[in-house]
């Protein structure tokens, strides 16, 4: 019987030892660092303890009070050491915090603590699991400032920005710059659907405009998420046009939305708008009343003819009627056309001599006028002196070029000429002229000619071999 328990006993101890020796064997290989303090003093301490302050398990064995002490950093030592006395004189003290620790060489640690009670060789002591999280602490710190750098780039731009969860439509981030913009905190835009709802009182438009994008999100075609000066209503009611951008983080699960505020560049666009129409208005009075008082003048030489019994003089009267009525057509036409500053070379041309043929119909009978004009446009400063050249140079024609004939032809051509130039050419197949353009001798039309010329910084060539051909050259203008 003595024998049997005698055996027991040796199997127990034997079996307590393995234990310990298992349990030592994970105390001392543990990543954990695992601390013993009694009285004041470290009893016990493991190779990873050792490792997070720098120094050796022999050297923490043998610390003093104030060297214990001094493995906390200053910032935190009353709080540490007072939460050591207090749970030592049995205060519930929460077992779980972080502290910053100081290592051998100095380097500040995070380190992050549970301690318990335990009975150490029959008396109290404390018994700290330690974690150094120094690196998970700074990788936070970095990215708390990375994010505070953004968030200052993005608070800083000119647009308003709204970080939203794609899923939820959860807001994630408002910018202070949408904040002044619409007049809403962040907390007040907490969802995508609430800043559509906030966005107008025309639920058709919002809920419309709300299911596009839901829409466009769903299909990922970011080239459809973006639009262009919608109307909104700020939180105080005031009107705002926005540009609006989308653009999905689908790998993340976010939705960044900017707003471009375009309500100022939009209002000044339609006060120019309003502007412009005020002025193209008075500009077309302008021309109208141009127009009329050039054709007032025009009667006024007509009845001022009746009482001219001179050839001569009055030739020059009807020479010096042609040329305002010339003029007077290009104030009618710019006067109908869309644009003020331009008029369509066709149409010109061909009511000009339209008008030429009729006025010298009983002198040149059936004369024919024939216009080639390709559809380009002429500004106010060339069509009136090529507006002139042609009235002279047709009623010269229609006057001398067919004495007692009934069957003339006269072309009149403009079009583009080496792509950099105008080719305006009048030519007849009447008897041909005897005196050269810009000749002192030559008459006051011809005279007149070489001057308009000038004025449109042209060059005009002249030849008689067949009929009559002028040929005037000038720079194309692009309007």
């Amino acid at each position: 019987m003595n024998e049997e328990i005698k055996n027991i006993n040796e199997f127990s101890d034997n079996e307590l030892k393995k234990s310990e020796q298992k349990y030592r064997h994970l105390v001392e290989t543990s990543l954990q660092g695992i601390v013993i303090m009694q009285d004041f003093k470290i009893v016990y301490t493991n190779p990873a303890f050792a490792n997070i302050t720098g120094y050796t398990v022999e050297e923490l064995l043998s610390f003093t009070s104030q060297e214990i002490i001094n493995l906390v950093h200053p910032d935190q030592q009353s709080i540490v050491w007072n939460n050591y006395k207090q749970r030592i004189a049995g205060f519930d003290i929460p077992p779980h915090y972080t502290f910053k620790g100081v290592s051998k060489d100095k380097s500040i640690k995070y380190l992050d603590i549970y301690v318990t009670k335990i009975d150490y060789d029959g008396k109290l002591a404390l018994q700290g699991l330690i974690l150094d999280i120094t690196e998970q602490v700074k990788t936070r710190e970095s990215l708390e400032q990375r994010n505070k750098f953004i968030e200052t780039i993005l608070n800083n731009l000119p647009l308003g920005i709204v970080v939203s969860e794609v899923d939820s439509g959860k807001s994630t981030f408002v910018s202070r710059e949408f904040e002044e913009m619409l007049g809403w905190a962040g907390d007040e835009i907490f969802s995508i659907e609430n800043l559509f709802k906030k966005f107008s009182s025309n639920s058709g438009n919002k809920n419309q405009l709300s299911d596009k994008i839901k829409t466009d999100i769903r299909d990922k075609k970011p080239e459809d998420l973006f639009w262009e000066n919608i109307e909104v209503n700020s939180k105080s009611g005031e009107r705002k046009y926005l540009s609006v951008k989308y653009i999905p983080l689908y790998d993340q699960n976010l939705l960044i939305t900017t707003l471009q505020d375009m309500t100022d560049r939009i209002t000044a666009d339609m006060h120019l708008q309003s502007s412009l129409k005020e002025k193209e208005i008075l500009l077309r009075e302008i021309h109208h009343r141009v127009k009329n008082n050039l054709q007032t003048i025009s009667s006024l030489l007509d009845l001022q003819a009746e009482s001219i019994n001179d050839p001569k003089s009055l030739e020059a009267f009807r020479s010096s009627q042609n040329r305002i009525r010339s003029m007077a057509l290009i104030h009618e036409r710019l006067y109908k056309s869309e644009n003020l500053s331009r008029i369509k070379a066709c149409e010109y041309i061909k009511n000009l001599t339209e008008y030429l043929e009729s006025t010298f119909i009983e002198q040149s009978g059936s004369v024919e006028i024939k216009t080639e004009v390709e559809d380009i446009y002429l500004s106010l400063d060339v069509a009136i002196p090529c507006g002139l050249i042609i009235n002279e140079l047709v009623s010269n024609a229609m006057k001398y070029a067919f004495p007692g004939r009934k069957d003339g032809k006269l072309f009149v051509q403009l079009g583009t000429y080496n792509k950099k130039y105008l080719k305006l050419t009048v030519k007849d197949n009447g008897i041909g002229m005897s005196v050269k353009a810009g000749n002192k001798n030559s008459s006051l039309g011809l005279q007149l000619v070489d001057l308009l010329v000038k004025q449109i910084s042209g060059s005009l060539k002249l030849d008689n071999s067949n009929g009559t051909t002028f040929e005037i050259t000038f720079p194309l203008q692009h309007l």
